[in-house]
């Protein structure tokens, strides 16, 4: 079960079917994964990992993207424990989000989570339901 051993040098990523390099940001991203799934009973199929954006023609990649109905819903950035949910996390969001457009976003670090959706400055850290728009 060393994909269970916080020791391990990798994680078993379900989505991406492999083993990834267990960093600090990656032990934050599958926690965020299966809170998704478990906790808040979002469809696996409907999460993206790591995919390539354009971002002000750079190429990046977002940590996480939630789809409902082909659409995208939430973009998710996840940072390591040590890094503190401050305004450049959120500039670092809102610039691959002129790229995707997403109508929610999240951000954690695994200790905080801001769930938020893009037009406003209401937050929470709670998981709003599946496929809703509402906060």
């Amino acid at each position: 079960m060393q994909d269970l051993d916080p020791e391990s040098p990798t994680l078993w990523d379900a989505f991406r079917k492999k083993h990834v390099k267990a960093t600090p940001e990656e032990w934050v991203r599958q926690d965020a994964l299966r809170r998704f799934v478990l906790d808040a009973g979002y469809p696996p199929e409907a999460i993206a990992v790591e995919r390539g954006i354009e971002v002000l023609g750079l190429q990046k990649r977002f940590d996480a993207a939630i789809f409902h109905q082909g659409n995208l819903w939430m973009l998710v950035e996840c940072k390591a424990p040590s890094v503190p949910l401050s305004e450049a996390v959120v500039d670092q969001w809102m610039r691959y989000n002129l790229s995707t457009q997403a109508p929610w976003g999240a951000l954690t670090n695994g200790k905080q989570w801001h769930i938020f959706h893009a037009h406003s400055l209401k937050s929470t850290a709670v998981l709003p339901a599946f496929g809703t728009f509402v906060l």
